[in-house]
């Protein structure tokens, strides 16, 4: 379990052992600080056979190697295909929580990305939500609870995932190869080490640091051809590079270097260029970034 998980687990754990365990434990959070590989560890506790009330899995029962093995009959998990989680997708759900068991213990349904159900898929959930059956547990993760229905939320237990200590990140990031000290954007992610350790992974981090290179210099003129080749090489980084742009604006607004008005314009222009990139289908991504930077060096310069 990775480190900054522990203060979360040893909570769920005290309410487990003291049978105040929710059925429905939504686990919500930043992309990158492992939902999902917690919940795989509570699912693997919830289905071990030894565990008993202790909820840490024994990794040596039957349960415990079919889970190894990707081979559980008891454990479903449902992700988002596309960009939403079908009505037929929670139907299933519904189907296989209420069959028994075929190792005779409990089932665990891990739903990736609640916030994507459709309307009629988040209607159909609440059958379940509020009519739960003895044995049976929803593991349900989130980035952004503002998107999940009031009804949804209503019926779940919600726990924060998330770091609470910067340094220790640094310290397991470092125990992992990845020394990020020479890149003054690292502190923006630190929320989200498994974000970072990704990119390490990829040996993206260089890539990264020249998008952040260029968000420095958008007043002064921005090489929007080149910046453009960097984004449509890997299209995730136009997120990282708008984060980027606003963050240097708050930045020279703070500073005094900007003023209100001209800085809540220029975010506007940032927002809608990285909302555009994501919801308009066949958009000229390098002709939209030209038409950004010439933007926002009229505004910043």
């Amino acid at each position: 379990m990775y480190p900054w998980l522990e203060s979360v687990f040893t909570q769920l754990q005290i309410s487990y052992q003291q049978q105040r365990f929710h059925h429905a434990q939504m686990l919500y959070g930043m992309v990158g600080v492992g939902k999902l590989e917690f919940a795989h560890t509570l699912a693997a506790a919830l289905l071990c056979k030894q565990a008993g009330t202790s909820l840490v899995a024994c990794g040596q029962c039957k349960s415990c190697l079919l889970l190894e093995a990707d081979n559980h009959p008891d454990k479903l998990l449902i992700a988002a295909e596309s960009q939403s989680i079908s009505v037929d997708a929670i139907r299933s759900l519904n189907d296989f929580i209420f069959h028994s068991a075929q190792q005779g213990g409990n089932k665990v349904v891990v739903i990736d990305g609640i916030e994507k159900l459709t309307e009629s898929a988040a209607n159909a959930l609440l059958k379940t939500l509020e009519e739960p059956a003895k044995g049976r547990y929803l593991l349900l993760l989130c980035n952004d609870t503002a998107r999940v229905t009031a009804t949804v939320l209503s019926r779940c237990n919600k726990m924060n995932v998330a770091v609470v200590d910067g340094r220790g990140v640094e310290q397991w990031l470092a125990e992992q190869g990845v020394h990020t000290g020479q890149y003054p954007w690292v502190s923006q992610f630190i929320s989200q080490p498994l974000l970072l350790l990704r990119w390490a992974q990829a040996q993206q981090l260089g890539d990264i640091d020249a998008l952040w290179q260029q968000a420095q210099r958008l007043g002064e003129g921005v090489n929007s051809e080149t910046l453009s080749k960097a984004l449509q090489a890997d299209t995730s980084l136009i997120k990282i590079f708008c984060g980027f742009a606003v963050a240097v604006i708050n930045a020279k607004m703070a500073s005094g270097q900007l003023d209100f008005i001209k800085a809540q314009a220029a975010i506007t222009s940032i927002r809608r260029f990285s909302v555009d990139q994501q919801t308009v289908l066949g958009l000229n991504l390098s002709l939209s970034l030209s038409r950004l930077c010439y933007q926002l060096q009229q505004t910043l310069s």
